[in-house]
C-alpha cells in the first residue's frame, strides 16, 4: 500500500463515516492496521467466493471465509454461505463448483451474506487467490446494497507467488493447488469456497517464510 493508496483509503473510510447505516459507519470506524504493520501482528480474514463463471455481472452463488492471524488458523468464525440466485446458471461453472439452481434458488439473500461478512470484515484484511475477484464482488455488492463506495484492503496469494517464484513457465502452474503442492501443502477438493479460503491462508503463511519475519502489510497490499 503506498501513499496514494494509503490516502485514498483513509479518505473513502472518511465519507463512510457519514452513512446513516450503522453496519457501514461500523466498517469505517473499525480499528484499521497501519500499513507499516508487520504481518505477524495483523487481523486477517481468508475469502473466497464462488459464482457464475468469471464474466461481468456473474452472479456470487458461495460465500467462504474465516479470520485468521499468523500461526493460527482457527475456525469458531468460519463461515460457508449459499447466496440465492434465480438466474439460469452457467453450465460450465455449474460443472466446476457443483451449485446448480435448485441449490442456489434456496440461498441466503445477497444483503444477509453482506452484512454479516462485512461485520467481519472491519478492521481486517483479505488473503485470497486472486483476490481482485473478491474485492470486485464486495465492492459491486456494497454499491448496489447501500450506495457505498466501499474500501477494502487485500493480500493476494497468486500475486504474491509471482513474485517469489517469478521463474516459473505456465499460468497454471500459479493456480491455487499446483502453488500450494510446491509448499508441501495437502491437497484441497477445489471450488468450495470455505475449503478455498482456508487454503489461500495456509498457503500464504507458507508464503511468509519465504520472507523477512518483519515484512509489513504495506508491503505484502502494494505487491
Amino acid at each position: 500500500m503506498n501513499l496514494l493508496t494509503r490516502w485514498r483509503f483513509e479518505r473513502a473510510l472518511t465519507a463512510l463515516r457519514r452513512s446513516d447505516l450503522p453496519l457501514i459507519q461500523a466498517y469505517a470506524n473499525a480499528a484499521w492496521p497501519s500499513a507499516d504493520t508487520p504481518a505477524s501482528e495483523a487481523a486477517f480474514l481468508a475469502l473466497d467466493f464462488e459464482l457464475d463463471g468469471l464474466r461481468k455481472g456473474a452472479h456470487l452463488l458461495q460465500a467462504g471465509w474465516t479470520p485468521f492471524r499468523v500461526g493460527a488458523i482457527t475456525f469458531k468464525q468460519a463461515r460457508s454461505l449459499d447466496i440465492h440466485s434465480d438466474a439460469t446458471l452457467n453450465r460450465e461453472a455449474v460443472t466446476v463448483h457443483g451449485i446448480g439452481e435448485d441449490r442456489a434458488s434456496a440461498g441466503l439473500p445477497i444483503g444477509d451474506v453482506a452484512e454479516e461478512l462485512l461485520s467481519v470484515l472491519a478492521g481486517r484484511v483479505i488473503v485470497a487467490h486472486a483476490a481482485a475477484i473478491e474485492v470486485t464482488a464486495i465492492k459491486e455488492a456494497a454499491k448496489s446494497l447501500y450506495g457505498a463506495n466501499l474500501p477494502v484492503r487485500a493480500i493476494c496469494t497468486l500475486r504474491l507467488e509471482k513474485h517469489l517464484r517469478p521463474e516459473i513457465a505456465g499460468a497454471d502452474a500459479y493456480r491455487l493447488g499446483p502453488t500450494r503442492e510446491r509448499y508441501g501443502l495437502p491437497e484441497y477438493r477445489a471450488h468450495d469456497a470455505l475449503t478455498d479460503a482456508i487454503a489461500a491462508a495456509e498457503l500464504f503463511q507458507a508464503q511468509l517464510t519465504r520472507l523477512s519475519s518483519g515484512v509489513t502489510l504495506g508491503w505484502l497490499e502494494a505487491v
